[in-house]
Order: structure tokens, then sequence, then C-alpha cells
């Protein structure tokens, strides 16, 4: 008894030294109120190897029971300082405000991300309408890998991240496209009725550049309140500009002035000749000769032939007057000749009749066949339009376009006749002149320019002759069978 006793009294130090040994210290105690429950949480292995957080019962103000009995094995130095190297995010992690303690890397993410939804939208304000972006067109890219990779226990992190727009350039092209407006100029629209004119418009040019770099900047500022609770990225406006049609009404109608004018006068009772001056005419009338143009009188007219819609009267061939198909034609181009070259243009191919006409002066006229043209060329910087009318027993040319100041006479100079031959007889049942002879001539034709009423210059247009016409004597053909010096 004694001796049991003995041993009790040697135990009892050790048991209460170990006792003391294994008890908390007094500043280990847990300032969190939920610490001082009766029940703890202490880090365990799982079956799996990984690290747990399970309860365990103990006494309130002691520290955890795998804290304060060794439970857990030796923490590593990756628990101290990144993600385990179980893959387990470290205790007591928070990203963006959001628990993720103990968590693995790949549902981590899942988790913080889903957080995010829906993604913030932005709205571009253009005078077509709002054009509003989410997600797909939205993107992000943030550091969430290196984040829970380097994340350490206790640690509060917050993510950092970056948006962008899927595609800005077709994006931005996009929303110009249904914003923009071309600009159309005024038209002048010419026909035989005469003007008429299509209004300009005003164009709206899109900041195209200046569009993708706010959106960019108003991502990269990342999301503000939308007052309601949610949030979503500024606003960003589509700046634009009017844009000025080139020309205007205004400008559209000092085009079509009045320029040049020429008339030329015939016999209404041929018909023939008339309706041949009126097809032509009418082939030509409404005509536009751009900048740069050359117009064919042939080109346009056609063919002098009956299929063609042109019938007889009188021609000249082989320095004749004769019946034939087309008379009357080269009265019309003689007509615009006369316009063109009092409207500035260059003659480009002209030749004069072989006998002289009665409707214009020498080296006024320009004769056309089936093997000769006259044509002329546009070479003023503006448009010219052609008017050619015939009424009554009148044809005349007129051409319109931009009334720069000038004005052109055309002044013909006889120089010289040409006499004619000897007439010839022609027997027949009538006697005396069947006609009579008619002189030639040479001549030239000279051009005055003035502007504002003052003389600038005066050049030979060109110098031409004009065949004699030979005159012609009936004698009777009795008389034409007698010797001459029969005696009765």
């Amino acid at each position: 008894m004694k001796n049991n006793r003995l041993r009790i009294r040697l135990f009892a130090p050790l048991l209460a030294g170990a006792l003391f040994f294994f008890a908390p210290a007094a500043g280990v105690r847990s300032a969190d109120p939920a610490a001082q429950s009766s029940e703890k949480t202490a880090a365990v292995l799982s079956s799996e190897g990984e690290r747990d957080e399970v309860p365990v019962v103990g006494k309130a103000g002691f520290m955890t029971a795998g804290k304060a009995i060794g439970l857990l094995p030796e923490q590593t130095a990756a628990g101290k300082t990144g993600a385990a190297r179980n893959g387990r995010i470290p205790r007591g992690v928070t990203v963006d405000g959001a628990p993720v303690g103990g968590m693995t890397k790949k549902k981590a993410k899942e988790f913080l991300r889903k957080l995010r939804e829906p993604l913030p939208t932005l709205t571009v304000h253009t005078p077509a309408g709002d054009y509003c972006f989410s997600r797909p067109q939205i993107g992000f890219s943030d550091n969430l890998d290196e984040l829970l990779s380097a994340a350490v226990r206790g640690g509060n992190y917050q993510t950092e991240i970056r948006y962008f727009l899927n595609g800005p350039e077709t994006q931005a092209e996009y929303i110009c496209a249904n914003n923009a407006l071309s600009a159309l100029d005024a038209e002048v629209v010419f026909s035989r009725e005469g003007f008429s004119y299509e209004e300009s418009r005003e164009g709206i040019v899109c900041d195209k550049e200046r569009l993708k770099k706010e959106i960019a900047e108003s991502l990269a500022a990342g999301p503000v309140s939308d007052g309601e609770g949610g949030a979503r990225f500024s606003d960003v406006t589509l700046h634009t500009r009017t844009q000025k049609p080139a020309k205007t009404l205004a400008d559209a109608k000092r085009g079509t002035k009045k320029i040049s004018s020429f008339s030329t006068f015939f016999n209404s009772g041929d018909k023939g000749r008339t309706g041949n001056i009126s097809l032509a005419a009418s082939r030509i009338d409404g005509r536009t000769i751009l900048p740069g143009e050359e117009f064919s009188f042939n080109a346009v007219v056609g063919e002098r032939t009956k299929a063609n819609g042109f019938g007889e009267a009188k021609v000249i061939k082989d320095g004749e007057f004769i019946v034939g198909v087309g008379g009357g034609v080269c009265q019309v181009s003689t007509t615009l000749y006369n316009a063109a070259v009092l409207a500035g243009l260059k003659i480009t191919a002209r030749k004069p009749h072989s006998l002289a006409v009665h409707y214009v002066e020498p080296s006024r006229d320009a004769m056309v066949s089936s093997v000769t043209d006259f044509r002329f060329r546009n070479t003023h910087s503006y448009p010219v339009y052609l008017s050619l009318k015939v009424k009554g027993e009148q044809i005349t040319a007129t051409f319109y376009g931009v009334d720069e100041g000038y004005r052109y006479e055309i002044v013909s100079v006889t120089t010289g006749e040409i006499p004619p031959p000897d007439p010839i007889e022609k027997k027949g049942d009538y006697e005396g002149v069947i006609r009579e002879g008619k002189p030639g001539i040479r001549s030239e034709a000279y051009l005055e320019t003035y502007r504002y009423g003052k003389l600038l210059k005066r050049e030979k247009l060109r110098t031409d002759s004009y065949a004699p016409v030979r005159g012609i004597v009936g004698v009777l053909r009795e008389k034409a069978a007698l010797p001459q010096n029969q005696e009765n």
C-alpha cells in the first residue's frame, strides 16, 4: 500500500507536467466569436490524400485539435506561399470578395466567372439608333490562373480583367454603314423637252477611328453602376459630321446658261427638204456633250437613205443640183457648225460645199455626205447641252453651258470671184438661156473672240473656194439642122 502511494506520488508530477505541456497558452485564444463554440474544425487528410476541413469538438478558447495535438502531417511550404501541391486552393482565400478556399483551381475559376454573368452591356448611341453590345460581342481576359496559383492562406485578391470588343473593325464598319450617307450633287437632266433638275443632298460622314478608340476606352475603364443594382460600361456616342455636296442646285443651274445660238431659214413649201431637215434635227436635239467628248454628225443622224426615213430633195452632185435622197440635211449640219463655233467648241472635221449655198455666207457652211462627216469636240471643262429645233421655216441650234463671259463672232470675207466657163448649148424645143452662169467665190472666215464686250483676238478660221456655175443655153433642134450658109 505504501509502495502504491509512492508510485502515485511519483507519477502525479509527471502527469501534471504532461497536461501542462499539451495545454494551450493563454495568448492563442481566438478573438472570433465563432471560434469560441464547442465545435471546431481541423484540417486532416482525406481518403484521397487531400486536405479537408472537418469539424472537431473542443473546449471553448482552445486551438483547433489539429493545431493543438498535431493530428495533421507537417505543413508544407506550399501551404504558406501558394496553392497546395494537391491542387486545392489554401484555406481562407477570397477572390473578388468570394471565398474559394479548399476549391480546386478549375472549380474556383468556374465559380468566379459565373459570378460575373451576365456581362455588362455597352451602348453606342448613333443618329440611326442605339447599338447594345454584350456577350459574345464583348469578350474578356483575366489573370485568374496566375492569381490562384500564387494565392496564400487567408489572402484576399482582386482579379485583373480586360474587356474587349470582338472584331472592333467589323463592328465599327457596321455601325458606320448604317449611319453614313453619301452626299449627292445636284444633277442636270436634259432632253428634247428642255431642262429639269435633281436637288442636292448633304451627306453624313462617321468618325470610325474615334468610335473604335472610345469603345476601347469604355471597356478598359471597366463597368460602372447602372443605378439599378447592376453594372454597365460607359455609353459611347458615334461622332458624325455633315458632308456638303460638291454641286448645289444653284451650281447646276449656272451650268445651263445659253452660250450660243444660230438660225437658218428654208422654204417650208418644199416638203421633201423640210421633212429631211426636221428628221435630222430631231435626232440631234436634246444631246449632252461631256467634256472631252467628240460629236459626230453622221454617227448621230445616220445614213441618208429611204430605209432610214429620209426623202428626196435637191442635192449637189458633181457640181450640179440634182434630186437625191437626203436633200436639206447639209443645212442642219451648217446650222450646227455655226452654233458650235460661236460656243467656243473645237471643230475637228468640216468641209465646204462644192457650190456656194444660199442659207449662209461663204466659209460658214459645213457639208456632209456618206463619206464626209462634220465633227466637233467639247474642249470646255463642263458639259454642253445641244438643242436643235425646227419651227416654221427656221431651224435653230442652241448650246447651253457655263457662261464665262466669252462671245464669238464669225466674219465672212469674199476675197475674189472665179469666172464661170462658157455656157453649154442644150438642143431641144426651147431657145434661150436655160440657166445663167454664176461666178465661183473665194472666201475666208475669221473668228473674233470677245470677253465682257472687249475684243481679245481675231483669227482666221479657214479659206474656201466655191466652184462657178456654168450657164446653159437652149438651141432649137430645127435650126441646129440647117446649113449655116443656106440661102432661101
